[in-house]
């Protein structure tokens, strides 16, 4: 048996009420509200929050073979944003690493590789996470319709908990919406036209052609996973193959947005969420084509508690707000120095893998490694261990100096579960509510760019 063994998704903390998108442009608001990636988020950031929740859980560092990252707007064109994120999970080396883009169903792309890998004996356990941060040009449609988020799959023959029944592929090389090298923004084809053969005629297609290799009919499916283009067509496609209101899964519309990559992917852990052993559960995504999956939530599905989305949330006050958050680490007036790869790689273990130092004699756990304990001042009997990343805040500052989109930024010492202290900003908080003693984690996050490059670190933010 092949499939899903575990799953979560992660969406940002921050959210925009549509109305200040529309007050701003004098135009109508679409209500509720978008999820937006905090200014020291982006892809890669998100896709490892995502791929961490389900590593540290199930404690896989060692036993997972591959890491396929999906994204349009991954932060680099030429580096491999899996393989970073793979030695921020702190995974082995000996691991494949891809990276799929180009399409919006670059999310299902990279499951369907991974399905197929495991089930050809080619790996034990994979897995597949997807994120996006898109970005519609101001004032239009888009930049109130589109949300950030990310998604994780873990996909392997043991202790499955959705078996794959079936899937299939359709290329369509038609014109709706794309970005260049070159482009910020995505620019959408929007007409009656573009839904009808970009959208309806793809997903239903490949829907009805799932269906017949399954042998399966429309009622028989639990759950329904339609990505859309705008938050409405996916009705339109449901229905004409047949399903209905009840079967389908709800966009995240009002309270996050349509998040291009991972949507499909999102849809797919909330079915998951909802469904009882034995429901079957088809996932379409589109994007220049459409991708279908079928699965079958198998017994043990009820020994997996559903995976609850982070219900602390900070609201931006303003449009403004908004604008600074998203062009801050853009400014090239303030780009960091450049980094050697000599200095990068010798530190890799510590800034990238997290890695410490554990004294045997005393027991006590240093950060950065060293070569001296601290406590009983030992040589020889240090071991180099890897860091769990939860800890409680020790001390705190709030600066009001440092250069920040919206200051003042928090500093904190955060006390590990391992015992070793660690210096970092804190992230995704209100800096008045911050205390001594609250439960944090540490979450990779984007510095300034400089030198070329994107530069990343650890910051903490709350539990």
């Amino acid at each position: 048996m092949v499939g899903i063994t575990d799953y979560t998704s992660y969406v940002p903390r921050h959210r925009l009420r549509r109305d200040l998108i529309a007050g701003q442009w004098g135009a109508k608001s679409l209500g509720g509200t978008k999820a937006v990636a905090n200014y020291d988020e982006d892809a890669l950031t998100q896709a490892y929050q995502a791929t961490w929740s389900l590593i540290q859980r199930d404690a896989l560092n060692d036993s997972v073979d591959a890491l396929y990252f999906a994204s349009t707007t991954s932060p680099y064109w030429q580096r491999a944003a899996s393989s970073f994120i793979a030695a921020a999970c702190d995974l082995r080396d000996e691991i494949e690493t891809l990276d799929f883009g180009g399409s919006l169903r670059a999310g299902t792309g990279a499951l369907r590789a991974a399905l197929n890998a495991v089930s050809a004996g080619c790996h034990s356990r994979a897995v597949v996470t997807a994120a996006d941060v898109r970005e519609g040009a101001p004032e239009s449609a888009e930049e109130q319709i589109f949300g950030d988020a990310a998604a994780a799959l873990m996909i392997g023959r043991e202790q499955v908990l959705a078996e794959l029944l079936g899937q299939a592929s359709r290329s369509d090389d038609f014109l709706d919406e794309w970005r260049r090298d070159r482009d910020r923004y995505v620019t959408v084809l929007t007409s009656r036209y573009t839904t009808e053969r970009g959208y309806l005629a793809n997903v239903v297609s490949v829907g009805q052609q799932v269906l017949k290799t399954a042998g399966l009919k429309p009622e028989e499916i639990g759950f329904v996973a339609l990505s859309s283009p705008d938050g409405r067509a996916h009705n339109r496609a449901a229905q004409k193959l047949g399903f209905v209101p009840e079967q389908l899964i709800e966009e995240p519309i009002k309270e996050g947005g349509i998040t291009g990559t991972p949507l499909a992917l999102t849809l797919l852990c909330k079915a998951l969420d909802q469904a009882k052993p034995g429901a079957a559960i088809l996932v379409i995504s589109h994007g220049d084509g459409a991708d279908a999956l079928l699965f079958r939530v198998t017994n043990l599905k009820q020994k997996r508690q559903g995976q609850n989305p982070d219900s602390s949330t900070i609201e931006i006050p303003s449009y403004a707000i908004y604008r600074k958050l998203r062009d801050f680490t853009r400014s090239p007036a303030e780009e960091g120095a450049a980094i050697s790869n000599v200095m990068f790689e010798k530190e890799e273990r510590q800034n990238v893998r997290l890695h410490a130092t554990r004294c045997l004699s005393c027991e006590t756990v240093q950060f950065p490694p060293t070569v001296v304990c601290l406590k009983c001042h030992s040589r020889d009997q240090l071991e180099e261990v890897g860091l769990r990343r939860r800890g409680t805040i020790f001390t705190f500052t709030r600066d009001y100096l440092y250069s920040a989109p919206n200051p003042p930024t928090v500093m904190a010492v955060v006390e590990l579960e391992e015992g070793a202290r660690f210096y970092c900003q804190v992230t995704d908080v209100d800096p008045d509510k911050v205390k001594i003693g609250q439960n944090v984690e540490l979450t990779l996050r984007r510095l300034k760019e400089g030198g070329g490059m994107h530069h990343y670190y650890w910051k903490c933010r709350p539990v």
